[in-house]
């Protein structure tokens, strides 16, 4: 009896323990203040005693090195999920997926979804649900074709779909908003081969003899890129009779495509 009430007051005693670290650890988290983990510690006073008659067997040195080589990875990809929107998790039958959410100017999207199975030194490519516009089998080729070890390869690989889905998403989202952006001035509007080949008609009123000018725009991006290619922008008039002055002027405004979106773009060159 005099034994069962001792348990019972180590019981209580760890109870309370517990609970004041709970509330601890509630109001760090809400107050924004986390402290180390040691901080949270139960006292060794609640801690059930070590079995000291049990000997314990240490890591060797090429198991801590190995766990230290899997926290490195560990943090790597945790970082590039915060920096590129992408996780990875095991599936079913020993297949890998690869977890893409992008945002976008500031929206989100997927998730796309794609599966790797790894046999041995080799991945093999067993499905996604990326867009068309993603090249994913090609950029599978490219990088594992010709690798002997595909474990090398496997992150630029995946840093590479990455960006082709995340280029492709940032083109279609800025051509959808110009186009909702100015509905009533945009004419002859085309976004073809997944968005890297748009142009588009604006029309213009020549503040001078108020003639109405209409201003050509075409651009080529490739694509892995959101923003068009360096020197494939083309801009044409009509009518084509204009002062060579006022081309060159237009045409360097229009610079501006190469470094902003497409509907600040057309804000700020005209």
């Amino acid at each position: 009896l005099e034994k069962l009430k001792q348990d019972v007051k180590s019981l209580k005693r760890k109870r309370d323990a517990m609970l004041d670290r709970e509330i601890k650890i509630r109001n760090d988290l809400n107050s924004g203040n986390v402290q180390n983990a040691a901080t949270y510690r139960l006292p060794l006073a609640v801690l059930p005693p070590q079995n000291l008659s049990q000997r314990q067997v240490l890591p060797s040195e090429a198991e801590v090195q190995r766990l230290k080589n899997i926290a490195r990875i560990k943090q790597k990809l945790q970082a590039h999920a915060l920096c590129h929107g992408v996780t990875s998790l095991r599936g079913e039958n020993n297949e890998t997926k690869f977890i893409f959410d992008p945002y976008v100017g500031g929206k989100p999207f997927g998730p796309f979804v794609l599966r790797l199975r790894f046999i041995r030194t080799q991945a093999v490519l067993r499905g996604h649900t990326l867009p068309h516009a993603v090249p994913t089998r090609s950029l599978y080729t490219e990088y594992f074709e010709d690798a002997e070890d595909h474990s090398e390869q496997l992150a630029p690989f995946i840093r590479s779909v990455a960006k082709h889905l995340r280029a492709f998403l940032s083109r279609k989202q800025q051509c959808d908003q110009l186009r909702e952006r100015f509905a009533e001035d945009i004419r002859d509007f085309q976004a073809a081969n997944h968005c890297t080949a748009v142009s588009f008609s604006l029309c213009l009123k020549d503040e001078d003899n108020q003639e109405h000018i209409t201003v050509s725009i075409a651009m080529i991006y490739d694509r892995d890129e959101e923003r068009p290619k360096p020197k494939s922008l083309k801009v044409t008039f009509d009518p084509p009779h204009i002062e060579e002055d006022d081309i060159e002027s237009v045409k360097e405004q229009c610079l501006v495509f190469y470094n902003m979106r497409l509907t600040e773009a057309v804000i700020e060159a005209f």
